[in-house]
This record gives C-alpha cells, structure tokens and sequence, in this order.
C-alpha cells in the first residue's frame, strides 16, 4: 500500500506581538474561515488519516479543529507532540518516520519554516524545485508509492491546496 503525508501548515493567526505568548495566539477570523474551507475539501477528498501528529500551539489545535469535527474517529488517534512546535527538520523526519512505522495515512499539523523543509526533503527532486513557500492555511498531500524512507526523496506531491483559495 502507497503511504500518503498530509501536511497542514496552521491557518492564519493574530499577529504577533512582543508582549504576547506566540505559542498561545489563536487563529485570525480568516484563519478559522480558511481551516473550515480545507476541512470541507479533505472530507470530499482524502482517505481518513491512521494517525494525527499536531503541534500544542493553540493555532495548530484551531486548525486541526474542524478537520475533527468531520472526522470524530480522529479523536482517538490524535496525538499532541511538543516537539512539532520549533521543530528541526531533522526532528519532523524521525515524527514521520515512526509514524509510518505504525500508520499508512499521516496528517501532520505544525509550523514553518520547519513544515516547508519537510515538504521540499521529502520530495522527488523535479517536485520539490518549483516549491517555494508554503503559506498559512496550506495542506500538501505527499504520497510515497514505494513506502517512506527518510534518506530517499521518493514522495510525489498530489494536492497542494491553500485554505484561502478555496470555495466556501
């Protein structure tokens, strides 16, 4: 069976601010409208992921939010990693590849710049060139035809949609 990643990239969030918590700021108004978009077209899209990785941040958390709301069998594979939040790329690579170890369909939920390294290192060379930014609200859906391997750029990018330009 072909492993798929799903990776999405927190929607938009209030702005930050010097006397504020980044790691608690919530989704904007148009970050929450954006998650719900992208959550709408994974329900008439995709297969139901095996297991759910997310950042604690409560943006990630908002994010994830309506995707469980459409898919309530998440709530119990649902994982909250601290190590997602600020995380290396190094750092996301080991998260995917023990998770593929146990899961066949992964949605990650997180952060830049760290998400947009994962995208670009985990796909075929010629993909991965045009792939420049990845921006909030935006969900890539990488599948693996020869299974994940953390050394081998082998992951085809089959959807990349950004909540914002989504109907709805």
């Amino acid at each position: 069976m072909r492993q798929q990643l799903y990776l999405l990239r927190h929607a938009k969030a209030e702005p930050w601010s010097p006397l504020g918590n980044d790691f608690s700021r919530a989704l904007s108004a148009r970050g929450t409208n954006d998650a719900r978009r992208v959550a709408g077209w994974t329900q008439d899209t995709l297969t139901v992921p095996d297991t759910v990785l997310c950042s604690p941040a409560k943006r990630t958390r908002q994010t994830l939010a309506p995707l469980l709301e459409h898919w309530h069998q998440l709530l119990s594979t649902t994982d909250y990693i601290d190590s997602i939040y600020g995380a290396s790329l190094h750092m996301l690579l080991t998260l995917v590849d023990d998770a593929f170890s146990y899961s066949e369909q992964l949605l990650m939920v997180g952060h830049n710049p760290g998400f947009e390294q994962l995208l670009i290192s985990v796909l075929q060379k010629d993909q991965a060139a045009p792939v420049k930014r990845m921006a909030t609200g935006t969900l890539a859906v990488i599948e693996f035809p020869d299974r994940f391997r953390r050394d081998v750029h082998g992951g085809v990018l089959r959807y990349q949609v950004r909540g914002k330009t989504l109907p709805g």
